[in-house]
């Protein structure tokens, strides 16, 4: 039975406005096909809409570049695909009175069909002048205003500076576009200011919020940053925030996914059982627990491994948990568990479609239904007189809901509504098939009840325009799949390159080498053809283990919000057991990229115990001792050392190896904001800057360094390091690895 709820939440000012403007291209848009499968899609919806989600709305243009002709589709959630670069002020009408939407359309871009230009990145701050620096010199005081707020915006394209060298060699220019909200009815001055005096007089009821896009020479535009201004009833200043940081405890969490019905023990799976199964996580050190659905559903317990496993992913009620696994109050008695042992619990929102069992598309392909009529409107249909939905990669059992169907969109509300304050975040399931304008209004929804609610997305291949007010973290699928092609080369032509490799012979990362014959990953004969769509992603590995520097650079390349954080792992319920496809070694050193790289952890259940089918009952009882042990030492690595968290770079290093799938890299802490590393959870005093060595070959490899490295293996404790780097450089070692390690550092040898 469903657990009464009568909390309501409201998106925005509670009003319809379809919330903050909207940054497009010309010729793509607002737009949501049915099909596209992984490409994300967007629409023009008014906001709120749970309150009123039969009112009357209707879009139109007020305003348009010249020469555009282009004109929202007449519905309540409409599409809307400018025509001509340039800003658009478009106009809902609703219930609750007109409402004004910026649309700013840039140039289609010509990538020579590749889409390989890097995009640009914006970061946006905000400086209240009363808060100057007390120290300054009068003659500096004198130009300030203490009742304005400046912004000031950072652009970057690819990691560099404003103005730089392109990939092909032209110089590119970056300028900054600023945008106030349209709620706000203000204006910055010419000097991209506001006086703090216009908002405190106001009483401001909702937040200012001002934008910043940046912009290159040729078109191509950034995910938008913000600050959000907001004065308390009665205070004399406004302060400035940043919404679109993820919560303060996500930024170095360690996250485990636990596939729900195949964890507890199996002779009685319960929220109950899991629940004492949690000692297990905190031995870990795990900070967040990732659920995957356990909502009523016909792909529970019973559902045979060749329709998935009891995966959940098939809903048949939002409102209820699976009764097999337990009472609602069982479930929060297991958050509770949890919050007890200091890990935050993360619900497996399922948004973009129903199971075909579901009372909803029960009574949409059924005439005689009484709710018929209302529900059949509720799901995307290719040919409804065949009772053919839409649905993706021709997934079987699983109709897309359609979100551009008020009263659809309003459940949905209802049902975060009825969630958010049992949980601690939602990762949104198959996030891309859910338009854009849905996200945003939810992150602002959830914003505005818990300024700590974590939002994370299954967008693969990963869009960063996922992030940016819509989602906290990603999941990051080109490291996953660089790490799965390098293992995977390694093993398969590690003979190869013994064979090829002379005496002595050394390879120099960064050295260009001929492509080894192509290896393809194929797909194993397994039980879900579902899940191996999304092991399908190939990544050129012929340059050996560093492609996975380049993997961590491909964010910024793609132009990913500078405060998206990123979901690292191995393994997932969507893929093959690394330790089956590739052995114990490389999975070790698979695991430690994901411990040791910018990001946050994640491990699947029995990753760490020695699982070797995709969604087999955990062994309890029968752990594999050894790697357990591996994986202790790899998180407590990661908690105490300040050189492996967020606030610390990620840098090439100098090295050479004995075999291309090797690599090795530093992380640097010494130059971190100190007031970052101060809230950098569980640190301990452990070195500011370490180097790791990665082996993915069956074979224990030697690397030669060009870092000043001493002391034991901070993973193993063992000695690896050679004092001597053989070729008479006064910093040079030479470093043993079978699979990772990790070795203190003060700093690069000499050039």
């Amino acid at each position: 039975m469903a657990r009464e709820h009568t909390d309501r939440l409201e998106s925005g000012d509670g009003s319809h406005h379809p919330g903050p403007p909207r940054f497009v291209t010309v010729g793509e848009g607002l737009i949501n096909p049915n099909g596209h499968e992984m490409e994300t899609r967007d629409e023009l919806a008014p906001w709120n809409l749970d309150r009123n989600p039969d009112g009357d709305y209707a879009w139109h243009v007020a305003d348009a570049p010249e020469g555009s002709t282009a004109t929202p589709t007449d519905a309540p959630i409409a599409e809307f695909v400018p025509d001509v670069p340039g800003e658009y002020r478009l106009v809902l009408e609703a219930s609750d009175g007109k409402h004004e939407l910026t649309v700013r359309a840039f140039p289609k871009q010509d990538d020579g069909g590749g889409g390989e230009r890097p995009r640009p990145q914006v970061r946006l701050e905000a400086t209240v002048d009363a808060d100057r620096d007390p120290n300054q010199d009068r003659d500096q005081v004198q130009d300030q205003d203490p009742d304005r707020i400046q912004f000031d915006a950072t652009a970057k394209l690819a990691g560099s500076d404003a103005a730089v060298d392109d990939e092909d060699g032209t110089q590119t220019d970056l300028t900054v576009e600023y945008y106030v909200d349209d709620r706000s009815a203000l204006e910055l001055d010419e000097q991209n200011g506001i006086r703090t005096d216009e908002l405190v007089e106001r009483e401001l009821e909702y937040p200012v919020r001002v934008y910043a896009v940046a912009v290159t020479d040729d078109g191509r535009y950034s995910i938008p940053d913000a600050v959000e201004l907001d004065s308390a009833p009665g205070a004399d200043r406004v302060q400035p925030e940043r919404p679109f940081e993820p919560p303060s405890w996500v930024e170095d969490a360690i996250v485990y996914e636990m596939f729900t019905r195949r964890f507890p023990d199996q002779d009685d799976p319960t929220f109950e059982t899991i629940a004492d199964r949690v000692d297990h996580l905190a031995d870990l050190g795990i900070d967040v627990l990732w659920l995957t659905p356990m909502l009523e559903t016909d792909r529970g317990f019973g559902t045979p491994d060749s329709q998935g496993g009891p995966h959940g992913y098939h809903t048949d009620d939002y409102l209820s948990v699976d009764s097999d696994l337990g009472s609602m109050a069982d479930f929060e008695a297991l958050v509770e568990t949890c919050h007890d042992h200091d890990i935050r619990v993360v619900f497996d929102l399922v948004i973009n479609h129903t199971g075909d069992t579901h009372p909803f598309y029960q009574a949409a392909v059924d005439d005689s239904h009484p709710g018929h009529e209302r529900y059949r409107d509720w799901y995307r249909w290719e040919d409804f007189e065949e009772r053919n939905a839409d649905t993706y990669f021709g997934w079987e059992g699983i109709p897309n809901l359609d979100h551009s169907n008020p009263a659809m969109r309003a459940y949905l509300l209802e049902v975060i509504d009825f969630w958010a304050p049992l949980v601690d975040g939602f990762r949104t399931d198959v996030a891309w098939g859910v338009p854009l304008g849905f996200w945003t209004e939810v992150s602002d929804r959830l914003r505005r009840y818990d300024a700590e609610f974590f939002l994370l997305d299954e967008t693969i291949p990963s869009d960063v325009e996922m992030g940016g007010g819509r989602f906290h973290m990603h999941h990051d699928d080109v490291l996953h799949d660089t790490l799965e092609s390098v293992a995977t080369a390694a093993v398969s032509r590690d003979e190869a390159d013994d064979a090829d490799r002379v005496e002595g012979e050394w390879r120099r990362e960064g050295e260009n080498e001929e492509a080894d014959a192509e290896t393809e990953n194929s797909d194993t004969d397994t039980e879900d053809a579902v899940a191996d769509t999304f092991s399908d992603m190939s990544v050129d590995a012929s340059d050996g283990a560093s492609a996975i520097l380049d993997a961590v650079a491909e964010r910024a390349r793609r132009g990913a919000h500078p405060d998206s954080e990123w979901l690292l792992y191995v393994e997932n319920h969507d893929t093959d057991r690394f330790l089956a496809e590739h052995g114990r070694g490389a999975q070790q050193a698979a695991a430690a990229a994901t411990f040791t790289l910018p990001g946050s952890p994640m491990l699947y259940y029995g990753q760490e115990t020695g699982l070797t089918e995709r969604r087999e009952p955990m062994n309890w009882g029968s752990f594999d001792a050894a790697l357990l042990e591996y994986y202790h030492q790899l998180l407590d690595l990661r908690q105490s050392v300040p050189a492996l968290q967020r606030a610390a770079a990620l840098e090439r290093v100098a090295y050479e190896a004995s075999t291309k799938y090797a690599v090795a890299y530093a992380r640097d802490a010494s130059t971190a904001d100190r007031a970052v590393q101060a809230d950098q959870a569980d640190a301990e005093d452990g070195p500011e800057r370490v180097l790791v060595v990665l082996n993915f070959s069956p074979e224990p490899t030697t690397v030669r360094v060009n870092e000043r490295v001493s002391g034991p293996d901070l993973l193993s404790g063992e000695q690896v390091v050679n004092e001597s780097g053989g070729d008479g450089s006064e910093w040079e070692r030479t470093v043993t690895v079978d699979s990772a390690v990790v070795l203190e550092s003060t700093g690069p040898g000499i050039e």
